[in-house]
């Protein structure tokens, strides 16, 4: 790569601003997201005729026929993905490995909660339900990495 390739530091600088933000919207939203799965755990029933469906059919019917907080959580739970690729061009674009892995962890762990979420509507098995919270809890962690490996931003 030659320096002609770099952005500029005023440029690095608003990329990193920019992941910043990204990475803390996301993180709310995992947050939110979270607090949204447990009221699906604890108060939530899906109907049986959910049950067995295929993950993307079982999707489809949290949103449009079921309680109103899994359709909400079903939701969100979409617009993490859009968060979490946004996320990751952020911080390719900064070329920082570190931000690059993080980013790129937590939207792994982002798809993979959320096709665990959809095989659980479809199944309601205990391992997808598992599987959904461990992948929170690393997309909570990558996000927090992100935010503690980038410098604030300058008045």
């Amino acid at each position: 790569m030659t320096s002609a390739d770099e952005p500029p530091a005023s440029g690095r600088r608003t990329m990193v601003k920019g992941l910043r933000a990204n990475s803390f919207a996301a993180l709310v939203m995992v947050v939110v997201e979270l607090g949204l799965g447990l009221g699906v755990n604890l108060y939530a029933n899906l109907p049986a005729s959910d049950h067995h469906r295929a993950p993307l059919a079982a999707f489809g019917r949290a949103v449009a026929d079921g309680p109103v907080i899994v359709t909400l959580h079903a939701l969100l739970g979409t617009l993490l993905l859009a968060a979490g690729i946004s996320a990751v061009v952020r911080a390719s674009l900064t070329r920082r490995g570190p931000l690059i892995g993080a980013s790129g962890s937590a939207l792994l762990a982002i798809f993979v909660a959320w096709g665990s979420g959809t095989r659980f509507v479809g199944t309601m098995d205990n391992g997808a339900s598992l599987a959904m919270g461990l992948a929170t809890g690393v997309a909570i962690l990558s996000y927090a990495v992100i935010l503690f490996i980038t410098p604030p931003a300058r008045s």
